[in-house]
């Protein structure tokens, strides 16, 4: 076994064959295969591509003589010198297998992905065991394109079918099963190998056993897969592998034309193996290749190279045959994985040489470093040699021939570099030349960096299909593509590669499911058909079929930049349209070398997104005959969009979230609007219009695009689903425009649309809106965790938070849909109404419809308003947040009437729970009281039958019990609206009555100010609360107007107070606290009662109120204000007030005492119009603003000592010349000065307030800052309050005026003492006339005790003297 007779031909022919009778017998008794028709040949048959330059470096041609191990000899143009007379016939070259062009789809292929770049497509013509097998059952692939046919092996069988279908009507599609005879034992050994031989006629095939090396040839298909073994073995050529050693296998076998097959060993021998001998007569003839320098030395240099491993063990990467040069001749290369390369030179006839052998790894290292293909590591990368590739020379004629001869050649080899902690690939151009080589190019591989598994069975091989333009490496579950075209030569190209900005070629990977146990067991580059411009290559995967993988030529225009760019829409887009096909073989999850950024994703997304809106897509098809289902594919499109960008990339920008999801809604919305269309012409009469088709040809061009007559588009409606959905915010307002429109234009061409028209096109705008709008908010609510949106509230679809982030407003509430609907909502219920009890039966249908539209219309209604108001109010911009209340405010003023209308279609339920839902308390209330005033009345009326009492009893329960159950939903906020109502619809007394029920609610609700009135009996009556009562009257008479209403809610809240006290529900200071307040508020409302005496004798003579006012305001308003219009009519205002007998608040009262005229009214007795200004002053005093606002009590006290200083002439009072002392003391004892700090005096007044002398009062309120000071003027308007300023201003002139040409200042100081002196005066006498009246008072009743008289009534005069009778 250590010494193989390698040089010997192993023949095993069949012993029982009969003998051939002469040298021509073999071929003349044989079967003659039918003569085959040579294929024209023209003069484009030899003509070279375009001249496109391959990575830069390497000028490819259309001569390919050593393409991955295939030749294709007809393809060459031969030397005259060959001699092509002496061919055999039975060795001619095989036919070229006719098929159908691999672009077209008519022969059932399937396809799997595709892009600009490249298609995969699973083609049909699998056997359906070996497509389905998903067990572990192990099978080997061969795939001979040359011809067409694949073969799949295990250790019992093997299966050929043809898996191109060719045009011939006698070639059987049906699979070939051929039983091995020697198969391997062991199931885990080593698969048989199966290969399909051309020949001129039916296909041979040839079987080698991996482990023993037995070989069996059967120069037809039909022969080896005969069911007979008998028959099977005699019609084969039985041979074997000699000398192979203990444990050696064959680990492939490589075909080597014409008829020659190279076996390669897992001891890293390799044999070259032929079947026929020279005449084409089968003969298995097998010797390992043995270079020259293997027999030197003799027997013992022969026997030290056999038991040294160093002569032939080693690990071969593969062996590829290159062309022939003349006929049985042939080169070959082997590859092992350390870089060494060896030219071999085989002959028919067994002969072989080694012509040179190269090292070439220190260069290939060398080359990977140089490219940057070797990342700096802890460990130092191994290095291996995969596959290798033959690539066209760039000889052509006799130097073709001549440098064939020479065993040159160029390769493309498939490196890896490696280490625990990674692996790079790299295709190496490698040009071979005369025993040495050179580096021509290095294509580093980035897009795919995963190891090999160890325990794969699949060596990674490389394809270069003709035109050689694009590389294959194909691995166990993965296929990298790779160009091989670089960019044209430019000027611009020069600077980008010395600026490094140049685009690498175009690499991409295709990845098989990692869930699934696809795997590739074969594979093989396709021949170039004629007049095709791209190359292919198709794989056996296990579990799946024949798979073909074609790479596209460039599309017109296209830049190799664009083509080498991998953009992050182009795996989007095979992911969504190809991701969620039946056929999963394909993964498109990406792979972490190809990387993009969450903005490149993100502009990806939309554009995906919109393609799909508009069907851009090359992926859509825009035309089916199911516009329902072209609708569909196109949604399921974007919500598979949706999911591989949720599962494969990292989470979207929230407003990018949004676009997808409303682009989504538009679809979906879309689709319901195409199926009521659909509906409505399925049903239309001949003569009537649609609303749709009218609608569409109004649409302005700008919400539309054109339909193109020339390419026969004639239906306008399918153009628009198909290419305009994402307009959709434009049509949908447009339906009840539409509506209007055809109502008028039908009138002003005096044919008025009848009645059943109008509501038939009403019922139509409904079914569209209604079908949009509520299938998209649906759809919103429904997929928002699809879209990453489900931490977002949008109850009923509506968003309730979160616009700020929106530019523009959300499209199902746009500009124009908001009021359209709401205008819809309303003509279709007047519709409606008008048309009720119409007799007509299609009329009613319609009817019945319209009513039963109207609440899903208003539902919209309200949700387009609030998503539109929520969206305003939340921009930047102040105008359109102002612009959003306005819209909101109108929403609620508007939707009200809309629930509560829905009781004239006698559909109050369904506006109940329209109320509900949008918590609209006001027209819910209003609903269930008409709701159960309706009951009551059918109860009250005569005559009612018994079973409507008992329906209406039963209604009126059931209102009740949703009444107690909104206390229970809604709280304050229905409760407020119930008794609101009821108050407000004079049914207090039914609150009081049934208020066990609701109590709580109920003892809120009137604690509100508003309801103060009512609320202190509630809080007697129910609650026992008297501190709150008090509260309750305190707030009361606040609110209240009537200057009698105010006393009467005072004395009442201090018997409450007083109440509160005795009951110890108020502590005793707080009792004394509000009842000073009472007191002070009370003394504040006596002023004006006395102020009202003191002015009513000049209303005598009034007859109405009106009178009275022009009297008092005639006498009243004459002088002091002259000239002064803001205070002016703040005084005629609170005359009018005080006239009516409604109470001044403190600040008009005070204006009021110190701004009328006091020239044309009676005197009175009490001195009223005296002490005026001490009554302005006390109120101040008493307001509440006396501790709480310190500059506003300021402002008022200076203004009421001005007003008192200006109300004489002090220029006058101040010329005393010829005026004797009493004159002088008259006069100033009789000014307004005067008499105030007399009465202050008198009364102690100024011993708790301070006087204020002229100076100082200077100033007061003639600025706006100093009004703006007090509270009183902070809301009041720059203009008005201006205008008071001025009023105010012309009074402090006036007072400088005096001060400075009357020295007031001087006057004030003897007029303070002088008004003291009278006031102390006036106490003295006071003082003395008590003392004396007290005395008389003692002796009279000390008289009456000592004499016995009857008792005699007593009375005193205003003297104090005692009235004795008449």
């Amino acid at each position: 076994m250590f010494s193989p007779n390698v040089n010997a031909g192993i023949s095993t022919r069949n012993p029982r064959r009969r003998q051939r009778t002469g040298s021509d017998d073999s071929t003349s008794q044989r079967h003659r295969p039918k003569r085959l028709r040579r294929s024209g040949i023209s003069a484009e048959t030899f003509k070279p591509p375009s001249s496109k330059q391959v990575n830069g470096y390497i000028q490819h041609v259309d001569n390919p003589p050593l393409v991955n191990g295939h030749v294709h000899d007809s393809k060459f143009q031969r030397d005259a010198s060959v001699d092509t007379a002496s061919l055999a016939i039975r060795n001619r070259a095989p036919k070229k297998v006719e098929r159908e062009k691999r672009g077209n789809k008519t022969d059932g292929s399937i396809e799997l992905t595709k892009n600009d770049n490249y298609m995969v497509t699973q083609l049909p013509t699998t056997p359906e065991r070996l497509q389905n097998n998903q067990k572990a059952e192990r099978w080997q692939g061969e795939i001979a394109a040359h011809v067409g046919y694949a073969v799949a092996m295990n250790h019992s069988q093997a299966t050929v079918w043809r898996y191109i279908q060719g045009v011939s009507p006698n070639e059987s599609s049906q699979p070939f099963t051929i039983k091995l005879q020697h198969s391997a034992s062991d199931v885990r050994g080593p698969i048989p190998f199966g290969l399909v031989v051309p020949t001129a006629a039916e296909p041979a095939f040839l079987l080698v056993t991996a482990a023993s090396g037995h070989i069996t040839y059967w120069e037809s298909l039909s022969s080896a897969a005969s069911i007979d073994p008998s028959r099977q073995k005699q019609q084969g050529t039985q041979g074997a592998v000699s000398g192979m050693m203990s444990g050696e296998i064959i680990t492939r076998v490589t075909e080597a034309e014409p008829h020659g097959f190279l076996l390669t060993f897992n001891t890293g021998r390799v044999a070259h193996m032929t079947v026929s001998d020279p005449q084409g007569k089968p003969l298995i003839k097998v010797q390992f290749l043995r270079s020259s320098a293997a027999y030197a030395g003799g027997l013992f240099g022969s026997l030290k190279n056999v038991f040294s491993s160093s002569g032939w063990r080693r690990d071969v990467a593969a062996v590829k045959a290159g062309s022939s040069w003349q006929r049985g001749q042939r080169y070959a290369v082997v590859a092992t994985t350390r870089g060494v390369f060896q030219v071999w030179d085989l002959n028919w006839n067994g002969s072989h040489s080694l012509v040179y052998e190269i090292d070439a790894k220190e260069d290939l290292v060398k080359a990977l470093a140089d490219g940057g293909d070797i990342p700096q590591g802890k460990d130092d990368p191994s290095f291996q040699v995969l596959d290798f590739a033959f690539l066209p020379g760039g000889s052509t004629g006799k130097e073709l021939v001549k440098s064939i001869e020479k065993g040159d050649c160029k390769l493309l080899v498939l490196t890896v570099m490696s280490n625990v902690n990674f692996s790079r690939y790299a295709l190496v151009g490698l040009n071979l030349a005369g025993g040495s080589f050179a580096v021509d190019v290095v294509h580093p591989i980035s897009c795919f960096t995963s190891s090999i598994p160890a325990e794969s069975n699949f060596r990674p091989q490389i394809l270069v299909p003709e035109p050689a333009q694009t590389a294959y490496i194909v691995f166990e579950t993965s296929v990298v593509l790779v160009s091989l075209v670089s960019v044209e030569d430019s000027p611009s190209s020069q600077l980008q590669m010395e600026a490094h900005t140049l685009p690498k070629p175009f690499q991409d990977t295709i990845d098989f499911r990692r869930n699934k146990s696809y795997r590739v067991v074969g594979c093989a580059a396709e021949p170039l058909e004629r007049g095709q411009a791209y190359s292919s290559c198709v794989l056996m995967v296990l579990g799946f079929g024949i798979v073909r993988i074609a790479a596209l030529p460039m599309k017109e225009g296209q830049s190799v930049r664009d083509r080498a760019t991998i953009t992050a829409r182009t795996k989007i887009e095979q992911a969504v349209f190809y991701g969620s096909l039946q056929q999963d073989l394909l993964d498109f999850s990406g792979r972490p070398e190809i990387k993009f950024t969450k903005e490149e994703v993100e502009k990806a997304a939309l554009e995906v997104s919109h393609s799909i809106m508009n069907s851009s897509s090359a992926y859509i098809s825009a035309i089916l005959p199911s516009m329902d289902q072209q609708l569909q594919r196109r949604s399921i499109a974007l919500a598979d969009l949706m999911k591989h960008l949720n599962k494969h990339h990292e989470p979207l920008d929230r407003v990018t979230r949004w676009k997808l999801l409303w682009n989504a809604e538009k679809m979906a919305a879309a689709g319901a609007a195409w199926r009521c269309y659909n509906t409505a012409i399925a049903t239309k009469r001949d003569q009537d219009k649609n609303l749709i088709t009218e609608l569409v040809d109004m649409l302005h061009e700008n919400y539309k695009s054109e339909t193109k007559p020339e390419c026969y588009e004639t239906d306008a409606v399918r153009h628009w689903f198909i290419n305009d959905i994402g307009r959709l915010q434009y049509i949908i307002p447009w339906a009840q425009h539409a509506c209007e429109q055809l109502f008028k234009e039908s009138v002003e061409d005096g044919v008025e649309h009848d009645e059943f028209t109008k509501a038939r096109l009403l019922s139509e705008a409904n079914d569209l809106q209604l079908s949009a709008l509520e299938t998209a908010f649906r759809f919103r609510e429904v997929n928002a965790a699809l879209y990453g949106l489900s931490n977002e509230a949008m109850p009923n679809g509506v968003l309730l938070a979160g616009y700020e982030d929106f530019e523009d407003v959300i499209w199902t509430s746009s500009v124009l849909i908001v009021p359209t609907v709401k205008k819809l909502v309303d003509l279709s219920r007047e519709m409606a109404i008008v048309q009720a009890g119409n007799e007509d039966e299609s009329m009613s249908k319609l009817v019945e419809k319209l009513e039963a539209d109207n609440p899903r219309l208003v539902d919209i209604c309200c949700r387009t308003y609030i998503e539109k108001f929520r969206w305003m109010k939340s921009q930047a911009d102040e105008q359109l947040r102002a612009d959003g209340r306005a819209l909101q405010l109108e929403h609620f003023r508007v939707r009200t009437p809309l629930f509560t209308k829905l009781a004239d279609l006698g559909l109050a339920q369904e506006g109940i729970v329209l109320a509900d839902r949008y918590y609209d308390m006001d027209a819910l209330v209003d609903l269930i009281d008409l709701g159960m005033e309706e009951e009551q009345q059918r109860l009250d009326q005569p005559g009612t039958p018994e079973s409507d009492r008992d329906q209406a009893f039963q209604t009126i329960r059931h209102l009740q019990a949703q009444i107690k159950s909104y206390f229970a939903k809604f709280g304050a906020r229905w409760a407020n609206a119930y008794f609101a109502k009821h108050i407000s619809d004079g049914k207090t007394m039914e609150l009081f009555r049934d208020a066990s029920s609701y109590k709580h609610h109920l003892t809120t609700f009137l604690r509100h100010p508003t309801y103060a009135k009512l609320g202190w009996i509630n809080e007697v009556h129910s609650e026992h609360n008297y501190a709150a009562a008090a509260d309750s009257l305190r707030v009361a008479q606040k609110k209240d107007s009537s200057l009698w209403g105010k006393k009467i809610e005072l004395s009442m809240s201090k018997l409450a107070t007083l109440a509160a006290q005795s009951k110890g529900q108020i502590k005793d200071d707080s009792a004394e606290d509000a009842i000073q307040k009472i007191h002070r508020s009370t003394a504040i409302l006596t002023m004006q009662e006395k102020f009202y005496d003191y002015i009513r004798p000049i209303l005598k003579g009034a007859i109405d109120v009106t009178a009275e006012i022009d009297l008092a305001l005639e006498q009243c308003c004459r002088r002091y204000v002259k000239g002064k219009p803001t205070l002016r009519g703040t005084l005629a205002g609170n005359i009018k007030m005080l006239i009516c007998r409604e109470a001044l608040d403190a600040e008009d009262l005070i204006d009021t005492l110190t701004l009328i005229d006091e020239d044309g009214l009676y005197p009175d007795e009490e001195g009223f119009a005296d002490n005026r200004f001490l009554y302005a002053l006390k109120i101040v005093k008493l307001s509440s603003f006396e501790t709480g606002e310190r500059a506003r009590k300021n402002l008022h006290e200076m203004i009421i000592w001005r007003r008192c200083m200006i109300q004489d002439d002090w220029e006058a009072i101040n010329r005393t010349e010829l005026k004797d002392d009493t004159q002088v003391e008259v006069e100033t004892g009789a000014t307004a000065l005067f008499k105030t700090l007399r009465e202050g005096y008198r009364t102690d007044f100024f011993t708790t307030s301070a006087l204020i002398p002229p100076p100082s009062v200077l100033g007061a309120g003639i600025t706006l800052s100093s009004l703006r000071a007090s509270t009183r003027y902070t809301e009041m308007a720059d203009d008005k309050l201006d205008r008071l300023r001025k009023d105010l201003e012309s009074e402090d002139v006036l007072l400088e005026t005096y001060i400075e040409k009357g020295r007031l200042e001087m006057w004030w100081k003897g007029v303070v003492e002088a008004a003291q002196r009278s006031a102390r005066d006036e106490k003295d006498q006071a003082g003395e006339e008590r003392r004396r009246r007290r005395s008389l008072e003692t002796g009279f009743w000390k008289g009456l005790e000592t004499k016995d008289m009857e008792e005699q009534p007593v009375e005193f005069d205003g003297q104090g003297d005692v009235v004795m009778g008449d």
